[in-house]
């Protein structure tokens, strides 16, 4: 454990317990009229209780005509009947000694592509939109919270007037770098007028916008410089969220490096006399190189809190090894901001439902309960009934626990995911009230020999391997027996769902030329992921050179390649190996002979008419588990 990550530090008027920022997310579990109610406050209270410094409630509202829509909703600083409901917030995080604000943006133009509301605003407009940031930032203030964070990054307002290819206007806020910038600093200015040094200002700016045209990292120095007498701390990020493209860099993903805005923080660090934070890609393992680094004085995070809000208190105490890892597949704000739905975790089943389940106390009336499958539906659901006090055996029919999962983590970008399911195995193994059972048949005599209270069937799904003429020789390989070493230089992929498109990417990288086939339109491909996890892969495949060959079918696999069909009519593409992910289907048949034994018998994961993702898999166990 690094002692300057969990040294104070002095942020303005406040002095934070450690050096670990929680950045602002939104998590859909507002009231719909905008007010914090008990679904957000019992979230709330997990997240600042294990032990992070200071956190940033994200997309606070300030537009003074754009009040919260109806539907999934976001917090308003301007309906003084809302402030109450948000003190509620302030008094549960300094009760924990956590320093906690608001990141104050202008929600109206969000949806408004910038070089529209840039060059169309009158004065008024512009005059409108400071003054709601203003007041948002007296309310904050009134309601005895600790710091604002100023969106600046990620192309919002700020950034799209001081943009010299956005910003066309001809009047004092266009035209020179000062002209540009003057909606900003006339924002700060008011703000330290009105609030003093009560509040500490945190701004966040992208030390880099990644599309032709965007601001580069000498003028982001350039323009944190000219407004640094008013901010207390700045926050480095990347990336304009008008453009798709960018959104990897914004929100990295599974295939991205960790750490991709430390570089730039430390350009910040080395040009400022005020600290720096940093985000993206982090987590508690590289906070402490980032900060040994002296690269940033503070390390901000979100997903790896979603999936563990516990993960800086079990770090300061030596237990890094019980860190539930985030697998940065993005669901939780593909949920949020994508699909406008409450905030939901592939690994974590307890978040956005604190509310709900509330504590996992454990039960009087203990069980014996008997779980087949040792993926990660059953590893969950073991790890739930045992915190729930009841006896568990886990049976699993191989040697290796992780089930289908183990095929998720071949490819060689997949650590996040391997290290979930290190986690998984070795929370599992070291439960003294899980008996784990390998090379062992989950089969109607042992359920009956065993006689449990409870029986959990989880044994996953079955791969759909069709026949061809070719099948049973090295030219076809299903995709979980397919190695690099095993295949030849052109390599075509048969289905184009998620694991065959990482597949694909991995093959690519690996230097062979690879050729993707599914019978579904190419905008259709990579179903089921988080949109930014698709983007992202998708621009790596085009990056590599992958061909797509979409609504076409396979026909057959020959031994000169592969023979489909489409409405061009048939043609072979030759390939030295055809690699099957067609997906899988349940594993029906030892449901069918187990699910009739145990009254009390549930079927979840993959073998279940709910299964597919890691996300379901883990929340089922969970569910079931926590209900016995």
């Amino acid at each position: 454990m690094s002692n300057t990550l969990f040294s104070p530090i002095k942020v303005g008027r406040m002095t934070v317990k450690n050096r670990i920022e929680c950045a602002p997310y939104g998590t859909g579990l507002f009231r719909n009229d905008g007010a914090c109610g008990n679904k957000e406050l019992m979230h709330f209270r997990n997240l600042v209780r294990g032990g992070v410094g200071m956190v940033c409630i994200g997309t606070a509202n300030c537009s003074l005509d754009n009040p919260p829509p109806p539907g999934p909703t976001i917090p308003y600083l301007h309906n003084q009947f809302l402030l109450n409901s948000y003190s509620n917030l302030v008094e549960i995080a300094h009760q924990y000694d956590v320093k906690i604000g608001f990141e104050l943006f202008g929600a109206k133009e969000l949806f408004m592509p910038a070089m529209v509301y840039v060059n169309t605003y009158t004065k008024e407009d512009i005059q409108n939109y400071q003054k709601g940031v203003v007041d948002a930032a007296v309310n904050v203030r009134d309601i005895d919270a600790d710091y604002i964070l100023i969106h600046g990054g990620h192309g919002m307002i700020p950034a799209a007037f001081y943009r010299e290819s956005t910003n066309k206007r001809t009047d004092e806020y266009g035209g020179s770098f000062e002209n540009r910038i003057r909606i900003t600093k006339e924002i700060l200015q008011q703000i330290r007028e009105k609030v003093g040094d009560k509040l500490t200002i945190e701004y966040r700016i992208s030390g880099e916008e990644m599309q032709e045209g965007g601001l580069k990292i000498e003028d982001q120095i350039k323009f944190a410089q000219a407004i640094e007498e008013y901010i207390d701390i700045f926050n480095i990020s990347r990336g304009v969220l008008e453009y798709e493209e960018d959104w990897p860099f914004v929100f990295p993903s599974v295939y991205e490096p960790r750490k991709i805005n430390v570089a730039n923080a430390a350009k910040f660090k080395a040009a400022l006399k005020k600290p720096v934070s940093v985000i993206g890609g982090n987590s508690m393992f590289v906070a402490e190189e980032i900060i040994e680094s002296n690269s940033a004085d503070m390390v901000a995070m979100v997903r790896p809190l979603i999936a563990d809000p516990d993960c800086v208190e079990k770090f300061r105490l030596g237990k890094a090894d019980e860190i539930r890892p985030c697998i940065r597949c993005n669901m939780c704000i593909h949920r949020c901001h994508t699909r406008l739905l409450d905030i939901r975790c592939s690994v974590n089943p307890l978040m956005g439902r604190e509310e709900y389940f509330g504590r996992i106390d454990k039960r009087i009336d203990t069980k014996k309960v008997l779980i087949i499958g040792g993926g990660p539906a059953g590893m969950e659901a073991a790890r739930t009934a045992s915190m729930r006090g009841h006896s568990v055996i886990l049976v699993e029919k191989t040697d290796k626990l992780g089930g289908n999962f183990i095929l998720a983590t071949k490819e060689s970008f997949k650590e996040d995911l391997k290290k979930y399911l290190e986690w998984s195995i070795r929370t599992v193994k070291k439960d003294k009230n899980i008996e784990i059972r390998m090379n062992t048949e989950g089969t109607a005599d042992l359920v009956k020999k065993e006689n449990p209270d409870v029986l959990i069937i989880a044994v996953g799904s079955v791969p759909i391997i069709p026949t061809f003429t070719a099948s049973g020789t090295e030219k076809v390989q299903w995709i979980g027996d397919a190695t690099k070493e095993s295949l030849g230089k052109n390599i075509v992929v048969a289905g184009g769902g998620f694991t065959g498109l990482e597949a694909a990417y991995d093959y690519a990288l690996d230097g062979k030329t690879v050729t993707v086939i599914d019978m579904i339109p190419e905008k259709e491909l990579g179903q089921g992921a988080s949109v930014m996890n698709k983007i992202s892969l998708m621009q790596k495949l085009k990056t590599h050179k992958v061909k797509l060959i979409c609504e076409s079918k396979v026909e057959d696999v020959t031994t000169e390649g592969v023979k489909i069909s489409n409405k061009d009519g048939e043609s072979v593409i030759p390939c030295d190996n055809v690699v099957l992910a067609l997906g899988q289907r349940k594993n029906t048949a030892v449901v069918d002979n187990l699910k009739d034994i145990v009254e009390k018998t549930y079927v979840i994961g993959d073998c279940s008419n709910v299964g597919g993702t890691l996300l379901n898999a883990v929340r089922a166990g969970f569910e079931i588990a926590f209900d016995i």
